[in-house]
Formats: structure tokens, C-alpha cells, sequence
């Protein structure tokens, strides 16, 4: 038995009822179980579909996503999350960058990272460079006026951690930061890099 779940963006819930029945009797599915109206419905199918992978491209262009996994186990009891462009919307070392004055320079460094173009480690330390004779206090100011949450996440977390999960954020970034956001989302732990402050 496998589970099928349809979810779309909460801020555009374009997940409509057609659409989720219609999957549904194609695959010869049970039940549909409303997560959330127009955001996110399940419904349990018996085998693994065969056109998985056409469907899920076929509902991206509705601006859907679907999961498909077997029905056993599927309940998580271990959620490691990202934080950087995943539980929050920002990259913490672009915001700062923008800060010093370097923010499109250091932002085309972190793309080329991201994308498999430079080594990691060489990258950060580039972009931590640029980042010199900045003040200490400029990481609150971020926090407090640059970082959002990403919709979802906070959702996310409560769900998991209500079911008994245990919760890591990790980033390639800094701990200054994983650490206020862990806070704010009630994670069990965070983990990054610790940016080491020097007085001048």
C-alpha cells in the first residue's frame, strides 16, 4: 500500500477537489483525507503508480507537488531541516553581505556554490572575507529585519514535533543564526559554522 500526497504553496492554494479525485479514480485510489482545503490532500493507492514521474511534471505546471510513498513507516521520527532558502526565505551570508555594501558580489559566490560551480568550503571563506569590519551587532539587525519564515516550515516543525519527532536545523552558514531561528521554531538542536568576531 503507498499514500499519495498532493500539497501546493499556502499562500496559493490552487489544490481543488477535480484535480484530487481525478488522480485518485485513474489510480484506483481509496479514500481522500483533507490535510488542509485547497492545500493539501492524501489518499492511499494500493501499488506504486507506473506514470508517477508524468503526473508529478504535469502537476508542477499547476504549481502542485506530490509525494508518493509506501504507506508503512512513512511517519518520521527524525526531521533535518535546512535553513538557509528552506525554513526561512533568505540566505543569512547574502543578507550580511548586503550589509557591507558586497550583496550582489557575494549572492553570484553563493549561486556558483550552490550550483556545484565552486567548492564549498573555498566559497564560504571568500564570502566571510568580504565580510570584514562589520560589526558584531549587525547579525541582530538582520535577524530582526531581514529573516522571514518560509510558509510551511513553522507548520512543519509543530507537525512533527506533535508526533513525537525529533528536529536538527542545519546550515552551511552560521550558528548566530541557527541558533535564533531553532529557538523560534522550537527545533531540538541547530548545527552550522561559528563565525569567529574580532575586535578591531
Amino acid at each position: 500500500m503507498f499514500t499519495v500526497t498532493l500539497l501546493t504553496n499556502p499562500e496559493t492554494p490552487v489544490l481543488d477537489r477535480v484535480t484530487v479525485e481525478s488522480l485518485r479514480n485513474a489510480w484506483g485510489g481509496g479514500e481522500v483525507l483533507w490535510l488542509h482545503p485547497g492545500v493539501a490532500a492524501e489518499f492511499p493507492v494500493p501499488t506504486l503508480p507506473a506514470n508517477r514521474w508524468e503526473v508529478w511534471q504535469g502537476l508542477q505546471t499547476l504549481r502542485i507537488d506530490m509525494a508518493v510513498q509506501a504507506s508503512e513507516g512513512r511517519r518520521k521520527a527524525l526531521l533535518i531541516a535546512d535553513m538557509d532558502s528552506t525554513m526561512i526565505r533568505q540566505e543569512c551570508i547574502d543578507e550580511l553581505a548586503d550589509e557591507a555594501g558586497v550583496g550582489a558580489f557575494v549572492a553570484q559566490i553563493t549561486a556558483r556554490a550552490m550550483n556545484g560551480d565552486l567548492e564549498f568550503e573555498a566559497a564560504l571563506r571568500d564570502r566571510v572575507a568580504l565580510l570584514q569590519g562589520l560589526p558584531e551587532t549587525v547579525i541582530s539587525r538582520v535577524l530582526h529585519d531581514r529573516i522571514t519564515l518560509m510558509p510551511g516550515g513553522p507548520v512543519l516543525l509543530a507537525t512533527m514535533k506533535a508526533h513525537g519527532a525529533y528536529a536538527a536545523l542545519v546550515s552551511g552558514g552560521f550558528t548566530a543564526f541557527t541558533a535564533a531561528i531553532a529557538a523560534r521554531l522550537g527545533f531540538d538542536e541547530h548545527r552550522a559554522n561559528t563565525l569567529l568576531v574580532r575586535d578591531a
